[in-house]
């Protein structure tokens, strides 16, 4: 009784030119009343049969659940009446008689006799509110009449007839007639009907492509008793069966077609009222009744063959036809991109149109031979059957041919309308689902037969054309999902909907013409695309830059004159045709950017980053490749240091990777120190589709375009190239090649065959070569890092006024004092940034307290041979000498809370290093926990600026600060032969205009340089978490792992996305993505993949516990601390979508989905703000028995009275 509820709609009597006394009201008896409301109960089943289509009903069961659906109706029209009837008498002062409310709502009703036109595409849903709203008009007003009320009392008598109705429902009496009501519905469709929109959604998207054409609804999101079985395949027909069926589909067309004339028969009367009686008025009438006549029958037709496919209705006889076979030498290629041609409405077989095939055939031989066109499909139809085959009307549209060659093409504009109605299908919220699923299904297949790897990752490109341009981006959501691979759509003069999920392509490249009328048809058809609806997909991309729009000039649609025309010339003399051949291959081949010059960005208000450029230090080209800094006191800061260079776009094939210029290398291989070699970060085999799903193409968003010009720095040089992988974001990140870097472990070096060598040694310097034979590989994402060499020093005293020149003395490992060898250092005066704070000072640098243990001094030597200082750090923040140690974890809770950002101002200028350890006896055995080698999970957060030059950020009541993850190792420091930590920060960073990179960066760039650094400014929190079930490795069937190191890869994959915007080219801070939510947006997938390596691996992993006792234990300790990680950063219980199934949901901002922004940043809002997420990752592991190691800096370095710390906000 519920779901056949009432539907208002209906025009008032005067609007439809009627009377009362000409319905024959006086006359109408009990059975006439329900005979009409039956038939409006009918006429609503069939425009809402989607419902039964999407449930895969059987087509008798189909027929027979109509039926039942319209004695539904006629049930609850009865009990709407009698509860308006029940209302008035007992609840209302005036009492209408039954027989007045019974002719009310009859003549309300008639309105819904049309509702089987919801069944057309695209209209159907206006069309069915329009009748929603006569239907309501007519029942007020008719109750007005006949029951001789105010229209005010009309109004209160449906109301709370409808409200007695609805309360009714719920009672106990009523509950058994609801559930026999739903019984009968499911046991006449023979299957429980979903009917909840959101779950029919879900129904047709939880079916994958796949290899078969079978259509199993059995998605794990719902329980079982929701879906019905998969129907099972018809047995092939006999003839005499197959000429019986098609009796019955004609039968059902005429029917329809009686029943759509009979509807529109008011139309004829209506254009022969206005045109007169005379012959040619009624010609024209006649004319127009029968077209519409035809338009409405097609319309309804239009969306069946897909509804049939998905129900299931064709059975092994009605299978598609095979692809064509692949052209030959194709298969075998490695091929690089795939491009699927669609093509425009006027296609009835698959045979395209001369200029079509003109077009696909010249584009196919001037392709590279890794680029792979499959082409053949016909876009309009989820059988991929022409429309003159093995269908009833066949031979009417092999009729339509013939007459087309005899007469013309303007009799072909009937294949055309058809086609149109299908696009109409296509871009129907309700139809186009299946259809377009249907049509990826077809192009999944002849992708798969045309060579495509089952494993997917290979980028794709859709052609479409004209109408093929709506098809193909309703089938791109399908198909990137099935692939598992970037997916691009180029539209020539496509005529594409405000549906159309435009977010999740790589790039819609549309390209029309300015004679094109057809195609100026999409912004005014679809209300999706006009202004006033700024949150739909197709303005929210031309918003983020994912459309691209190429005029094409003077160009219309079709020949003559059309896109395709190669008899219609330019101005500069190319045909149509060219030109649109010449814009394709610059898409395809990655040339656009030639053509899009107008789209360049010009930065208007440079910020910090270029201000911190003006001065000389800042700049690679001011310190020597080759150094002569005095030994042993100067030590390189890695192995292998170079400087990241982004390779051109044509060397990028060979040379798989990015260059590297060596600064530095082992002994082995000094000789290559000022050589450009190549550098490639390779994952390992598993994780290569995530590596995949970070590797994309980049074209800025207009928000991107207009942040550039504001400042920020943003991978410019990356936009518009295709496939930009992790190493390449990180080389790219900058204006210019800046960024220095040291390899981290497992460097190979092996001989490079190729010619990228070679070839990059035409856009070397003079002063660099290039190193033809060497390539070398990293297992993780670089180091960024301050300088290529460090020393330890104490501070005596500057020798000149400006301060940039000190007098210091180094550190003697032999006598382990400072007295080694004195000389002087430069220490130059950076640049302030835009809000007039210097980010270090030298003042009273000889006089801090933490000069007495003794500063490291990281850089490089200038060309004039003196060592130029340009990152700083205190030797006594890294020891494993704690100032205080901490045996209580109820104290340490306390310290957290209270003491470690308390009275800040008393502490500027000094460090903190506490160690809170509550497993420890004795302080000594709390240090000696942390062994040469040791690990541990880094927590950071860093507050404000406070003081006279209070930061603008910190200007507002509370200041949020910022959070990062990182990794300290406790190492043996070289020079002072101690253990240290060595602390890499993975800094989850949005887009700045410091030119702060994403990544992992080391404390001497992100803390201790003196130009980009915080620790001169900031107060910093870095927590240290030993907790051996998490940071030490287990020996798994021979195999070295530990929770740590799945961090470490999400991080870098997250950090990887920052540097791109998933694509859009910036990041943005807002609710639900920021630095502490997406870094723990990381943390939660290390923990969920632990949770799926459990499941695939439990027989292992049962045997290794029994053999392995002690790592057993340890390992349930994981366990369950994943466990209450994954109820900590989640509170709610319920899991964010963009972190279940990790979408790329960067580069948008509050404005682009402000309700779901701020939904999903309560999901997890433990993790929304920074200093309340460390406390909660802090606090959970301190209750799992870790020991924490705080270390806390406070505006360190030389001494700015004009600044203050100042501490983040918590809750």
């Amino acid at each position: 009784m519920v779901d056949c509820c009432f539907t208002w709609a209906g025009p008032l009597p005067g609007v439809l030119g009627l009377s009362l006394p000409s319905l024959g009201l006086g006359q109408m008896t009990d059975l006439s009343a329900l005979t009409i409301v039956f038939l409006a109960g009918l006429s609503r089943a069939v425009g809402e049969a989607i419902v039964l289509f999407v449930n895969q009903v059987k087509p008798l069961r189909f027929v027979l659940s109509l039926v039942l659906s319209a004695l539904l109706f006629v049930a609850v029209y009865l009990f709407w009446g009698l509860s308006i009837w029940v209302a008035s008498r007992w609840l209302l002062e005036q009492s209408v008689p039954w027989r007045a409310i019974r002719d009310s709502l009859t003549l309300s009703y008639i309105p819904l006799m049309f509702s089987f036109l919801g069944a057309m595409p695209y209209l159907g849903v206006p069309v069915q509110r329009v009748l929603a709203l006569f239907t309501l008009l007519l029942l007020v007003v008719n109750l007005s009449i006949l029951g001789d009320l105010s229209v005010t009392e009309a109004i209160v008598h449906a109301v709370l007839g409808w409200l007695v109705l609805q309360v009714v429902q719920q009672t106990t009496l009523a509950q058994p007639v609801v559930k026999l009501g739903r019984w009968l519905t499911n046991w006449t469709a023979g299957v429980n009907l979903v009917r909840d929109r959101s779950q029919l959604q879900s129904l047709i998207a939880a079916n994958p492509l796949g290899p078969g054409d079978g259509i199993t609804l059995a998605p794990a999101a719902f329980t079982a008793d929701q879906y019905p079985p998969a129907a099972p395949a018809i047995k092939p027909l006999s003839l005499r069966s197959r000429r019986l069926t098609l009796s019955w589909i004609y039968l059902g067309l005429g029917l329809l077609a009686l029943v759509v004339a009979l509807s529109l028969e008011p139309l004829r009367t209506l254009i022969t009222t206005w045109y007169g009686q005379s012959r040619p008025a009624r010609w024209l009438a006649d004319l127009i009744w029968v077209g519409a006549i035809a338009l409405v029958v097609g319309a309804m037709l239009a969306p069946l063959e897909a509804l049939g496919w998905w129900a299931g209705w064709y059975g092994d006889d009605e299978s598609p036809p095979a692809p064509p076979p692949s052209p030959p030498g194709h298969v075998d290629l490695a091929a690089k991109r795939f491009i699927v041609y669609l093509d425009g409405i006027n296609q009835a077989t698959a045979t395209y149109l001369p200029t079509v095939a003109r077009y696909l055939d010249q584009l196919d031989q001037v392709l590279p031979p890794d680029i792979i066109l499959v082409k053949g499909l016909l876009s309009y139809s989820v059988l991929n059957r022409a429309l003159t085959e093995n269908r009833p009307l066949a031979f009417f549209w092999r009729w339509v041919e013939t007459l087309t060659q005899r007469l013309g093409p303007w009799v072909g504009m009937i294949i055309n309308i058809r086609n149109v109605l299908i696009v109409a299908v296509s871009a129907d919220q309700r139809f186009g689902p299946i259809y377009n699923q249907g049509i990826a299904q077809r192009v999944y297949e002849s992708l798969m037969h045309h060579g495509y790897p089952a494993d997917g990752g290979i980028p794709l490109t859709l052609i479409g054309y004209s109408g093929g341009g709506q098809i193909a981006m309703g089938i791109m959501p399908f198909l990137k999902r099935a692939l598992g691979a970037p997916v691009e759509v180029i539209s020539l003069a496509g005529v594409i909907s405000g549906n159309s999920q435009v977010l999740e392509a790589e790039q819609l490249y549309h390209l029309v013409g300015a004679k094109d009328p057809v195609e100026r048809l999409g912004p005014i058809m679809f209300p999706r695309r006009w202004a006033i609806a700024p949150l739909s997909y197709w303005n929210r991309a031309k918003r983020k830059g994912n459309i691209t729009f190429i005029p094409l000039g003077p160009v219309g649609h079709q020949v003559p004159g059309g896109v395709l025309d190669d008899q219609a010339f330019l101005p500069d003399g190319r045909s149509h045709l060219q030109q649109t051949l010449d814009f394709t291959l610059d898409i395809l081949v990655g040339d656009l950017r030639e053509h899009l010059d107008h789209q360049k960005i010009q930065v208007t208000q440079p910020g910090n980053y270029y201000q911190f450029q003006s001065a000389p230090f800042n700049h690679p080209s001011y310190y020597r490749v080759q150094s002569t800094l005095a030994q042993p006191w100067y030590q390189p800061v890695g192995p292998w240091v170079g400087r990241l260079v982004l390779p051109e776009p044509d060397q990028r094939p060979d040379l798989d990777g990015v260059w590297l210029d060596l600064l530095h290398a082992p002994a082995a291989y000094q000789t290559w120190v000022g050589q450009r070699v190549g550098l490639r970060w390779r994952c390992a085999p598993g994780l290569k589709k995530r590596f995949l799903a970070v590797t994309r193409d980049i074209h800025f968003s207009t928000d991107a375009e207009a942040s550039h010009r504001d400042g920020l720095i943003l991978p410019s040089r990356l936009n518009h190239w295709r496939l930009v992988t992790p190493l390449e974001s990180l080389a790219g990140a900058r204006p210019v090649d800046d960024i220095l870097v040291k390899l981290p472990e497992r460097v190979s070096v092996a001989a490079d065959p190729s010619p990228a060598g070679a070839a990059a040694a035409l856009m070397q310097p003079s002063t660099s070569k290039v190193h033809k034979a060497l390539t070398m590989t990293i297992d993780h994402e670089p180091i960024q890092i301050a300088g290529v060499y460090y020393a330890l020093v104490q501070f005596l005293r500057p020798i000149d006024e400006a301060l940039e020149r000190y007098r210091v003395v180094h550190y003697n490992p032999t006598t382990q004092a400072f007295d080694g060898l004195e000389e002087t250092v430069r220490l130059p005066t950076v640049v302030r940034d835009r809000d007039g704070i210097d980010a270090a000072t030298n003042r009273d640098l000889e006089r801090s307290p933490l000069n007495g243990t003794g500063w490291y001094i990281h850089g490089a030597q200038a060309h004039d041979g003196e060592f130029v200082v340009q990152a700083l750090r205190p030797r006594c923040l890294v020891q494993l000498r704690p100032d205080r140690v901490i045996s209580s974890a109820r104290q340490g809770r306390q310290y957290l809370r209270r003491e470690s950002w308390g009275d800040l101002v008393q502490k500027k200028g000094t460090t903190e290093s506490v160690l809170i350890a509550p497993n420890a006896a004795t302080d000594q055995a709390a240090i000696a926990q942390w062994r040469l080698g040791d690990r541990a999970l880094l927590v950071h957060v860093y507050g404000g600026i406070g003081g006279a030059k209070r930061e603008p950020a910190a200007k507002g009541p509370v200041y949020f600060g910022h959070f990062a993850y990182g990794i300290a190792t406790v190492v043996r420091e070289p020079i002072a032969q101690e253990l240290q930590f060595d602390i890499r920060y993975h800094q989850v960073y949005t887009h700045n205009r410091r030119g702060l990179v994403a990544g992992t960066l080391d404390w001497s760039l992100y803390m201790g340089d003196r130009q980009w650094g915080f620790a001169g400014t900031r107060p910093v929190s870095d927590i240290l978490i030993k907790l051996p079930a998490y940071t030490e490795p287990f020996d798994i069937d021979d195999r070295t792992w530990a929770a740590i190191d799945d961090l470490r890869l999400e991080l870098e994959l997250m950090t990887a996305r920052y540097r791109i915007g998933d694509g859009t080219g910036v990041t943005y801070v807002g609710p639900a993505n920021n630095c502490a939510q997406d870094s723990n947006q990381a943390m939660y997938a290390s923990a969920t993949h632990l949770e799926a390596a459990l499941v695939a691996h439990r027989a292992t992993l049962d045997t290794w516990e029994a053999e392995n006792p002690a790592q057993a234990r340890q390992f349930q300790q994981l366990l369950s601390l994943r466990r209450n990680l994954q109820q900590e950063l989640l509170p709610l219980g319920s899991a964010r979508a963009d972190w279940a199934d990790q979408q790329a949901s960067l580069g948008s901002n509050l404005s682009d989905f402000p309700l779901k922004t701020l939904g999903r940043g309560l999901l997890s809002w433990r993790t929304m703000l920074p200093r309340k997420a460390s406390d909660t990752i802090t606090q959970l592991c301190l209750r799992h028995g870790a020991a924490l190691w705080v270390l806390r800096t406070n505006q360190i370095g030389g001494y700015d009275p004009d600044i203050e710390p100042l501490a983040p906000a918590t809750l």
